[in-house]
Protein backbone atom coordinates (compact mmCIF):
# COMPACT_ATOMS: atom_id res chain seq x y z
CA UNK A 1 0.00 0.00 0.00
CA UNK A 2 2.91 2.37 0.57
CA UNK A 3 4.35 1.55 -2.77
CA UNK A 4 1.53 2.75 -4.63
CA UNK A 5 1.07 6.01 -2.51
CA UNK A 6 4.39 7.08 -2.68
CA UNK A 7 4.14 6.23 -7.14
CA UNK A 8 0.81 8.72 -6.84
CA UNK A 9 3.07 11.98 -7.23
CA UNK A 10 4.94 10.20 -10.11
CA UNK A 11 1.52 9.20 -11.65
CA UNK A 12 0.20 12.71 -12.11
CA UNK A 13 3.27 13.87 -13.39
CA UNK A 14 3.44 11.32 -16.12
CA UNK A 15 -0.46 12.68 -16.81
CA UNK A 16 0.31 16.19 -17.12
CA UNK A 17 3.45 15.36 -19.14
CA UNK A 18 1.36 13.59 -21.89
CA UNK A 19 -1.43 16.12 -21.51
CA UNK A 20 1.35 18.84 -22.16
CA UNK A 21 2.84 17.03 -25.15
CA UNK A 22 -0.87 16.59 -27.16
CA UNK A 23 -1.04 20.33 -27.28
CA UNK A 24 -0.98 21.76 -30.80
CA UNK A 25 -1.82 25.58 -30.29
CA UNK A 26 1.39 27.03 -32.07
CA UNK A 27 2.27 30.84 -31.27
CA UNK A 28 4.76 33.20 -32.99
CA UNK A 29 5.00 37.13 -31.79
CA UNK A 30 5.26 39.24 -28.89
CA UNK A 31 3.72 38.93 -25.35
CA UNK A 32 1.97 41.14 -23.07
CA UNK A 33 0.21 40.88 -19.81
CA UNK A 34 -2.71 37.94 -19.82
CA UNK A 35 -6.11 39.30 -20.36
CA UNK A 36 -9.21 37.82 -18.75
CA UNK A 37 -11.21 38.39 -21.89
CA UNK A 38 -11.43 38.94 -25.39
CA UNK A 39 -12.97 39.74 -28.53
CA UNK A 40 -12.84 37.07 -31.27
CA UNK A 41 -13.30 38.47 -35.15
CA UNK A 42 -13.58 36.71 -38.63
CA UNK A 43 -12.15 39.53 -40.95
CA UNK A 44 -10.38 42.54 -40.22
CA UNK A 45 -12.86 44.73 -41.41
CA UNK A 46 -14.83 43.98 -38.55
CA UNK A 47 -12.92 45.54 -36.30
CA UNK A 48 -14.28 49.14 -35.62
CA UNK A 49 -11.12 49.37 -33.74
CA UNK A 50 -6.84 50.97 -34.30
CA UNK A 51 -5.17 47.66 -33.99
CA UNK A 52 -1.78 46.14 -34.57
CA UNK A 53 -1.21 42.45 -35.00
CA UNK A 54 1.02 41.10 -32.34
CA UNK A 55 0.67 37.53 -33.42
CA UNK A 56 -0.37 34.54 -35.49
CA UNK A 57 -2.09 31.78 -33.96
CA UNK A 58 -2.23 28.33 -35.39
CA UNK A 59 -4.34 25.47 -34.15
CA UNK A 60 -4.68 21.80 -35.46
CA UNK A 61 -8.81 20.74 -35.86
CA UNK A 62 -8.99 17.25 -35.39
CA UNK A 63 -12.23 14.89 -35.60
CA UNK A 64 -15.47 15.83 -35.18
CA UNK A 65 -16.31 19.52 -33.39
CA UNK A 66 -13.17 20.00 -33.95
CA UNK A 67 -13.55 23.42 -34.96
CA UNK A 68 -15.50 24.92 -32.47
CA UNK A 69 -12.59 22.60 -29.95
CA UNK A 70 -9.59 25.12 -32.09
CA UNK A 71 -11.19 28.34 -31.79
CA UNK A 72 -11.77 27.50 -28.28
CA UNK A 73 -7.95 26.59 -28.02
CA UNK A 74 -6.96 30.03 -29.95
CA UNK A 75 -8.82 32.37 -27.98
CA UNK A 76 -6.92 30.90 -24.74
CA UNK A 77 -3.73 31.64 -26.40
CA UNK A 78 -4.57 34.80 -27.22
CA UNK A 79 -5.71 35.49 -23.80
CA UNK A 80 -2.33 33.94 -22.59
CA UNK A 81 -0.04 36.12 -24.82
CA UNK A 82 -2.11 39.42 -23.75
CA UNK A 83 -4.13 39.78 -26.76
CA UNK A 84 -7.33 42.01 -26.82
CA UNK A 85 -8.69 40.07 -29.42
CA UNK A 86 -8.10 37.49 -32.26
CA UNK A 87 -8.91 37.48 -35.84
CA UNK A 88 -9.97 33.67 -37.43
CA UNK A 89 -8.71 33.34 -40.68
CA UNK A 90 -9.76 30.17 -41.80
CA UNK A 91 -8.04 27.19 -42.52
CA UNK A 92 -5.07 25.77 -43.75
CA UNK A 93 -4.57 21.94 -44.69
CA UNK A 94 -0.73 20.22 -44.06
CA UNK A 95 -0.16 18.67 -47.09
CA UNK A 96 -2.57 17.33 -49.42
CA UNK A 97 -4.46 15.16 -46.22
CA UNK A 98 -7.23 16.96 -45.40
CA UNK A 99 -7.54 15.11 -41.88
CA UNK A 100 -4.91 17.73 -41.05
CA UNK A 101 -6.58 20.60 -40.71
CA UNK A 102 -5.20 23.53 -38.72
CA UNK A 103 -7.58 26.73 -37.78
CA UNK A 104 -5.73 29.71 -38.29
CA UNK A 105 -5.75 33.19 -36.64
CA UNK A 106 -4.05 36.76 -35.69
CA UNK A 107 -3.69 38.12 -32.40
CA UNK A 108 -4.25 41.55 -32.26
CA UNK A 109 -4.03 44.24 -29.48
CA UNK A 110 -6.09 47.60 -30.19
CA UNK A 111 -3.45 50.92 -30.15
CA UNK A 112 -6.63 53.60 -29.56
Amino acid sequence: MTITKNFRPLFFAGILLLLGACATTAYVGDRYAPTTTIDVFYSGKDVKREYKVIGHISEKSPGLNGDEWAKKQIIAKGQEVGADAVIILGFNYAGSDEAEKYQKAEAIKYTD
